[in-house]
């Protein structure tokens, strides 16, 4: 056994910037692009959700197994459509998911209020709040850009890493 292997192949040591499409690149197709690199780029995002959320959550409460699990196939799955579709916009989006993310924290506390920790339950209602905001920010920015806000343009507003 090679102990020098990552353990997840996915997510080996990632230390080079992110390739970034632009802002205007809509992908036809998965095949347009090497699926298995958008993975490796997924798993590098959705390690930094986590790591915003567990600074959010700080020392007021613990996060369960269940939890955790959940919020990673959930938003895993959410964020590699996403970038399937428009690209890695990662540099350009950071600071609006990470606010997300804070957010998702904030709300995963609220609900936990009482238990012992964050369960599961907590954890997808928090992310159903997270996303019913994101929905109707994507929706107004639209709007005020003068977008019809089912457009496909329209969801890549902010919001389009949790609502695609």
């Amino acid at each position: 056994m090679n102990t020098q292997e990552p353990r997840n192949p996915l997510h080996g040591g990632v230390t080079d910037p992110l390739a970034v499409t632009s802002p205007d690149t809509l992908l036809d197709s998965p095949s347009a692009v090497n699926v298995r690199e958008l993975e490796r780029q997924v798993e590098y995002i959705v390690d930094e959700c986590f790591f915003t959320v567990g600074q959010v959550v700080g020392m007021r409460t613990t996060v369960d197994y269940e939890a955790v699990i959940w919020w990673r196939d959930h938003y895993r799955q959410k964020f590699l459509a996403a970038m399937t579709a428009f690209g890695n916009r990662w540099l350009q989006d950071r600071s609006n998911v990470t606010s997300v993310a804070i957010m998702l924290a904030e709300r995963a506390v609220r609900y936990s209020e009482g238990k012992p920790s964050i369960d599961a339950d907590a954890a997808r209602r928090a992310a159903a709040d997270v996303e019913r905001h994101c929905a109707l920010h994507a929706r107004r920015a639209a709007r005020r850009q003068g977008l019809d806000p089912s457009d496909t343009s329209a969801t890549r507003i902010a919001g389009y890493w949790c609502t695609w």
